[in-house]
Formats: structure tokens, C-alpha cells, sequence
């Protein structure tokens, strides 16, 4: 009976390990053109084209979707409490870009986050250049692919599985500089949209990040180093249970022989 249930402890490890962690990713894709033609809709309700709501201004854009029940809302508030932080104001100096991955998401949803993310931030302009855009699934994949943002949508828990972070833009439409994870540094903010607003773009960071998905898991090129390591821990894991069984079993074949 013992051997009985370690075997299927062991079963129950093999099945667990057999469990691939969503492929999503945040790529760095520094340097790239975003699709400035891509056609969303706005809080309003109206249809814009990503170009026209830059301005001559760079951008801080992130990617979520509106009825995220993870990482989402930590995103948007760690995002806002770092741009509270600068001297920079959104509307004078840069503006914030929200670009929901969900093509059911509505312009009143994306009213709503908008009201909450800038009353939060709690400055004068920041309304008119402060935006979240709902869409069609191709423009949202063309944007979300040019920056580098993979994602996938679980049937299952119907939820999509996404990495966190955000991307500065320049005033062209250009990948600046990637902020991974869900808290920002201030000061690395401002001198990235400094930069980014003079045409000019930044080095590759650290890509250890989160994924936001019930169950999430690191991504990126650490991440699947992670998984390997773990993976390898769960297979020598699996081997010693069966080397037990097999230890086990010889022992009492010994005993009553």
C-alpha cells in the first residue's frame, strides 16, 4: 500500500511538470515603428488612429484589458503613482496611452478606467492627453506585435495570459524604452521620457518579468531559464520517487525470498 502511494504521488508530479506555463513575453523591440494608422476607439466613444492622439509628445503606453481580474489594476496604479512623481506633467510634457487587448472591452469600460487612473494621478490636463482605447482585434495585434507584447487568451479560465510593463514611445511612434514588472522608478522614467522626446531610445532591461494570469509565472529569457530549472528539479525529483519504489520493492522481494 505505501509503494501504492508513492507511485501515485509520482503520477500526480509526472502530470503537474507536464504543465507549460502560457508563452507570453514582453520582446524588447527597441527602435521599432509602432502602426500609427491602426484605428481604436476612444473613452469617448469616438474612432481615432494611434498617431492622432500623440502630438508631437512622447508616450507612456501599456497594455491591459479592462476586466482583468490579476496584474492589470497594480500596472495602472504603479504606473500612475510614478508619473505623479516627476516633474514632467502628462498634457504639457508626454502622454499615457492605455491599449486594451480585449476586442469585447467598450469605450464606457474604458471611460470608467480612465476616470479612475486620472483622477488618481490628480493634475490639470492630464484628462486631454491621457487615453484608453478600446478596438478590433487585427489593430490591437498590430500594436501590441510591434511592441513586442505577446499575450493569449485562455478558454479555460477566459482570461488572456500577459506579461506587465509599460514602453515609452517617441513623438514618431518609436519603441523608446521598456519599464518590465509593475513598480517604476521615478527618476529612470523621467530621463526615458526625456529622451524619448528628443527621438531618442534606450537600452534593453533586465527581462524578468511577471505575467498576469491565474497561475502566473516568469517569462522572457530568464523566465524560461527558470522553468528549465524547475522542470529539471521535477524530473530528479520524479526519479528519485521511482528509484525509491524500485529500492522498496527489491527490498521486500529480498525479504520474502
Amino acid at each position: 500500500m505505501k509503494a501504492a502511494a508513492i507511485l501515485l504521488f509520482a503520477a500526480s508530479a509526472l502530470q503537474a511538470s507536464a504543465t507549460v506555463a502560457p508563452p507570453v513575453e514582453f520582446e524588447q523591440r527597441i527602435g521599432t515603428q509602432l502602426p500609427m494608422n491602426a484605428v481604436f476607439r476612444d473613452e469617448s466613444g469616438r474612432p481615432v488612429t494611434l498617431g492622432s492622439l500623440f502630438e508631437g509628445k512622447p508616450q507612456v503606453i501599456t497594455f491591459n484589458y479592462l476586466r482583468c481580474p490579476e496584474l492589470c489594476s497594480l500596472v495602472a496604479s504603479g504606473a500612475t503613482e510614478a508619473l505623479r512623481q516627476l516633474r514632467a506633467t502628462a498634457g504639457r510634457d508626454f502622454g499615457v496611452i492605455t491599449i486594451s487587448i480585449d476586442p469585447t472591452d467598450t469605450p464606457t469600460m474604458a471611460a470608467a478606467w480612465a476616470r479612475d487612473t486620472v483622477s488618481r494621478y490628480g493634475r490639470r490636463g492630464a484628462p486631454r492627453s491621457w487615453h484608453v482605447l478600446v478596438g478590433r482585434q487585427p489593430d490591437i495585434e498590430a500594436v501590441a506585435g510591434a511592441a513586442g507584447f505577446h499575450y493569449r487568451y485562455d478558454e479555460r479560465s477566459k482570461q488572456y495570459a500577459h506579461p506587465t510593463g509599460l514602453i515609452i514611445v517617441t513623438p514618431s511612434g518609436v519603441v523608446s524604452r521598456y519599464f518590465l514588472g509593475i513598480d517604476f522608478e521615478p527618476k529612470a522614467l523621467s530621463t526615458a521620457i526625456d529622451r524619448a522626446a528628443h527621438g531618442k531610445t534606450g537600452e534593453s532591461v533586465f527581462d524578468l518579468v511577471f505575467v498576469c494570469f491565474s497561475g502566473g509565472t516568469p517569462a522572457g529569457k530568464y523566465g524560461r531559464l527558470i522553468w528549465t530549472v524547475l522542470s529539471a528539479s521535477v524530473t530528479v525529483t520524479i526519479l528519485g520517487v521511482f528509484g525509491g519504489i524500485g529500492w522498496m520493492l527489491w527490498g521486500e522481494r529480498r525479504k520474502w525470498a
